[in-house]
């Protein structure tokens, strides 16, 4: 995504599932009996507004919650990089999501299952547990396409989003 025209619709995405999260809880239904459950952790990067503004880094206990995110929202910034729980069933991942690049960093798959028995089986096992993690960020990144892209995004999702980031 990066050089791209659309890069700062990984921003929004993020910035997305802040609002989601904050409004409606993190669950999120996926389709055909799928859902995955969301939290942001304890990081969280903000896009400066211009080239002449400094990157904001917010660390440690619940930065979400906090004066200075809820400050860097209402200042019109967008969340950068974020540090995600994505939860499907009884698997735990952890991520920072970059979504200028929409690169996944930081990655931390669930516990090997009591099956693995082998380096191989333990190979095959992360590189699943690897291409779920990715599916899982797609398919929610889907989820705030067809948000995003409905017509009547501004005056809807968009307004209720734009009033969330200025209280």
């Amino acid at each position: 995504m990066s050089g791209d025209g659309h890069a700062f619709l990984g921003e929004e995405f993020l910035t997305w599932l802040w609002f989601r999260l904050d409004t409606a809880g993190g669950d999120f239904d996926l389709g055909e009996g799928r859902s995955v459950a969301v939290a942001i952790d304890d990081f969280l990067a903000f896009a400066p507004r211009d080239d002449d503004e400094t990157e904001q880094t917010l660390r440690k206990g619940l930065p979400t919650h906090s004066q200075e995110a809820r400050a860097a929202l209402r200042n019109g910034r967008r969340l950068r990089k974020a540090k995600l729980i994505v939860a499907e069933g009884p698997l735990q991942y952890g991520v920072t999501l970059d979504g200028t690049t929409m690169g996944l960093t930081g990655i931390k798959l669930p516990e090997d299952s009591e099956e693995c028995e082998s380096a191989a089986d333990r190979s095959r096992e992360h590189a699943a547990n690897f291409l779920r993690l990715h599916d899982l960020i797609g398919q929610l990144y889907g989820l705030f396409l067809a948000d995003r892209l409905r017509p009547d995004y501004l005056s809807t999702s968009g307004e209720r989003q734009a009033q969330w980031m200025a209280s």
